[in-house]
């Protein structure tokens, strides 16, 4: 037996990583991954990856409680129909391996939320109107020449489809079907026309066509447009992209329903009544005094996108420094899945010397004073001595499963190098996804609050999750301003992202940000 899968079976381990030189060295030797594995019926967390591992035996449908099985970057060539049996599973990634197909037993996992089958050789899709739960689903650099079969009633979640880097030359029409539909990238393809319909896909805010031999010129010159945004191409769709299941009421171009006046004009009593009820958030744009992000290229590797900004003039007097480190607490066991797609990370604005730098380093190079310790540390040593810490409250407590920040130590295991965000002193302030520095630390007299969110998924998940930290910012009232309503009013100062040569990245939040479903806030641009 494995060492790491004997300490797991002995200690009823709910998670299990399998990675690196020795692993990969003994599934060459072996065929596969040692069959005790399959044994581990608790495991909820299952990690094989970088490794040379072609198949799964058809006893991985044994782990009935596998909630997340992670196979990145392995030489995958099929899956097992029993991977149909994972009724718990919630996040399959089998991204970066050679797969050509997928077991049609896919579709009975009803509880999948994150499907990545990204970087394979994968030519059609199995149908997925089982997959009720899903809500990502990326398919990018494969080989699909038609759209897939997901316009489905019952995918009442599925808000973000990837299919860039495919072959594919129509888009569905029925993609209206989907309504929490909010990113759509079909970039990199053989598309020469998009129906009119994805105008009608109400939450539809991020849409990529770049790269795509679109037979109309001018529409082809707005996609391709390096400041293009994702609201000018929905914009050209509903005015220029013809319908391909016309009807009566939507005859006449990519028509929208009804006539409405421009925006800001002819605004009734009811609407401004209704303005005068909504909480405000109020967007300042860059300063060049304000903090900037500069980005090393070798973070690719391991936790490659990040995004910032400040929130500025906040109270955190009283219960309200507990109620927005819990706020933080709570998005990252959710919309942060455990950590696993994002973390977040708050400092003092003043603790902190702009330029600042996001970057790799080896773990025993790193230098950092945690939050709520006595010293200065390296970054293995910190994670040997919570790993320890882990193990002792386990025991103590008498628990399978670790608690707090310790269960997510596994996720920097299989780096040679770590993600690091360094003040322009050289003083490191953040080691994603574990902890940030006591040096940069928020408290009660904090006013301005830097906030970075590091990720390993995708910009746009990052994106969310400042979204939604915002957003409970803002009801939990902890800004220290109100409008003239009395309602709960936040100032959002932007922050630059760039790359090492100064080109931009990202800059958070732009006009596609902040766009928040069924939530009575105005986004208000505080400098015009």
């Amino acid at each position: 037996m494995w060492p790491e899968v004997k300490q797991a079976k002995e200690e009823n381990r709910y998670e299990l990583v399998l990675s690196g030189t020795e692993v990969s060295e003994r599934i060459e030797e072996e065929g596969g991954v040692d069959s005790s594995v399959y044994e581990l019926s608790q495991l909820n967390f299952l990690r094989i990856s970088k490794s040379p591992l072609t198949t799964l035996k058809d006893d991985v449908g044994l782990l009935a409680n596998l909630t997340s099985l992670i196979l990145q970057l392995n030489k995958l060539e099929k899956l097992p129909v029993t991977v149909g049996n994972l009724n718990k599973l919630k996040v399959l990634d089998v991204s970066f391996n050679v797969l050509e197909d997928l077991p049609s037993e896919i579709n009975k996992l009803s509880n999948l939320s994150t499907l990545n089958l990204g970087s394979n050789k994968i030519r059609a899709l199995p149908a997925l109107e089982g997959c009720i739960s899903l809500a990502i689903l990326d398919v990018g650099h494969n080989l699909l020449t038609e759209f897939p079969d997901i316009c489905k009633e019952s995918l009442v979640h599925l808000a973000d489809i990837k299919l860039n880097d495919n072959q594919i030359s129509e888009v569905s029409p029925d993609l209206t079907v989907l309504p929490a539909l909010k990113i759509l990238d079909l970039g990199n393809n053989q598309l020469k026309t998009v129906p009119g319909e994805l105008a009608d896909c109400v939450k539809l805010k991020d849409i990529n066509l770049k790269g795509n031999p679109l037979s109309d010129r001018h529409f082809k010159k707005v996609v391709e447009a390096e400041r293009c945004t994702p609201k000018q191409v929905l914009g050209n769709i509903k005015q220029h992209c013809p319908r391909v299941n016309v009807s009566e009421e939507g005859k006449g171009g990519g028509g929208g329903k009804g006539k409405k006046g421009k925006r800001g004009k002819g605004k009734g009593k009811d609407e401004d009544q209704m303005d005068e009820l909504c909480n405000e958030i109020h967007v300042l744009t860059i300063k060049d005094t304000g903090p900037v992000v500069q980005v090393s290229s070798e973070v690719k590797d391991v936790r490659p996108y990040v995004v910032c900004c400040v929130i500025q003039g906040v109270d955190l007097s009283g219960e309200n420094l507990k109620k927005f480190i819990s706020a933080q607490t709570k998005l990252h066991d959710g919309i942060c899945d455990k950590r696993m797609m994002a973390t977040i990370a708050t400092h003092d604005l003043n603790k902190i010397q702009s330029p600042l730098k996001y970057m790799v380093r080896k773990p025993e190079e790193i230098r950092i004073h945690p939050l709520v310790r006595g010293k200065e540390v390296s970054a293995l040593e910190l994670h040997k001595s919570l790993q320890q810490e882990a193990e002792a409250q386990r025991k103590q407590m008498k628990r399978n499963n670790v608690p707090g920040l310790h269960k997510f130590l596994h996720l920097v295991e299989e780096w040679d190098v770590w993600p690091c965000l360094v003040n322009s002193d050289g003083v490191v302030i953040s080691l994603p996804p574990i902890t940030n520095s006591e040096n940069t630390k928020i408290t009660q007299e904090t006013t301005d609050v830097f906030v970075e969110v590091t990720s390993g998924t995708s910009l746009n998940k990052a994106k969310a999750v400042l979204d939604a930290l915002i957003m409970s910012s803002l009801n939990s009232g902890i800004g220290s301003e109100k409008t003239l309503a009395g309602k709960s009013c936040m100032k959002i100062q932007q922050v630059r992202v760039e790359d090492e040569e100064g080109n931009l990245r990202v800059i958070y939040p732009s006009r596609t940000d902040l766009v928040f479903e069924n939530e009575a806030v105005k986004i208000i641009n505080a400098d015009k």
